[in-house]
């Protein structure tokens, strides 16, 4: 029985610290639970309270950073986060508080600091998940600050180093975007045409197939541009880039169909681009000239296919009643 109460004894010894060492502050819970409330200045006053007590706990990092994200004053969270970097800096919250600390002087418009801290990121945290997102912002405010090359090295650091990552089609936008600026358009537009082959689910193919019409129309391939801004149209209606791409389209249209006192015959007109498609190509594959008029009408796109660009009324009427008779297509004579 002696035996068995001095072995209680030593486990107590030993287990019950450990036990008491698990517990967690009540200043370190207090803080969490305001926190999670959104009680956010409350929450604050807890977590000074418990870094005065315990400075050097396993829990001081998480402290630092909840802290800092606690705070609507920029410039309060980022000395936080960086007095995480510097006191933790092995800590799983380490890459981001210096990720945040990159993104705080990007939108202050420093720069030049901010590079320096995402570099440091770079640096001190290569596996990170956030390493990608940090190499994209290096490149993007070098190419803001016209050092196109330099940026364009950034972007494929992204491509060759990070390629599970969810920022390898901007990166290749970045690296369109870097000729462009340089007025480079023939290798932009390969860049471009890039994204579209291998990311067809991006979700910025809208600024893709801007970009792509853009440096088109610069090289002086108008119909292809034309054909670019109608499939943002098509793929991409609500974005801001199609009512942009509209006012292009309408603009080239002018350009390639008939001009005053010129006809045409009109086969169809469809809401989907993809029927208009169809139906242009088929009659294009036997021969006919043949192209496709899109105009927004009350909020509305609509696509018509029509057929010659004829000089006389007469032609035009000849050539409606061959549709109607060899391709049993409802028609109507326009002139443009």
């Amino acid at each position: 029985m002696r035996r068995f109460a001095i072995l209680l004894m030593i486990l107590m010894f030993f287990i019950v610290p450990s036990l008491w060492a698990q517990e967690e502050p009540i200043e370190y819970v207090r803080g969490m639970n305001l926190y999670r409330e959104g009680r956010h200045e409350e929450a604050r006053k807890e977590f000074k309270k418990f870094l005065a007590r315990y400075p050097n706990s396993a829990l001081a990092p998480e402290v630092h950073f909840r802290m800092a994200e606690a705070t609507e004053d920029f410039w309060e969270a980022t000395r936080e986060y960086r007095n995480l970097t510097l006191r933790h800096p092995d800590s799983p919250f380490a890459p981001q508080a210096q990720f945040r600390i990159g993104q705080y002087y990007y939108l202050k418009g420093d720069y030049e600091q901010s590079l320096k801290d995402y570099r440091k990121l770079l640096e001190l945290h290569p596996q990170s998940s956030l390493a990608p997102a940090s190499q994209y912002w290096i490149g993007s405010m070098l190419l803001a600050q016209k050092e196109y090359g330099e940026a364009r090295t950034e972007f494929e650091k992204i491509l060759e180093n990070y390629s599970q990552s969810n920022y390898l089609d901007w990166a290749q936008v970045g690296i369109g975007n870097s000729y462009t600026s340089e007025r480079n358009y023939s290798l932009a537009l390969i860049e471009y045409i890039k994204v579209i082959e291998n990311y067809p689910e991006s979700n910025i193919l809208n600024l893709v197939y801007f970009n792509l019409g853009e440096c088109y129309q610069r090289e002086g391939k108008e119909k292809e541009a034309l054909e670019v801004y109608q499939r943002l149209i098509t793929e991409c209606p609500d974005s801001l880039e199609a009512s942009k791409a509209q006012e292009r389209v309408s603009a080239l249209q002018r350009k390639f169909l008939p001009s005053a006192g010129r006809y045409s015959v009109q086969v169809g007109a469809f809401s989907e681009r993809a029927r208009a498609d169809r139906l242009a190509q088929r009659l294009r594959d036997k021969g006919y000239d043949t192209y496709i008029m899109t105009i927004t009408i009350e909020g509305r796109r609509f696509h018509r296919v029509r057929v010659g660009r004829l000089a006389t009324e007469a032609e035009a009427q000849e050539l409606d009643r061959r549709l109607k008779k060899e391709e049993n297509l409802p028609t109507r004579v326009f002139s443009d």
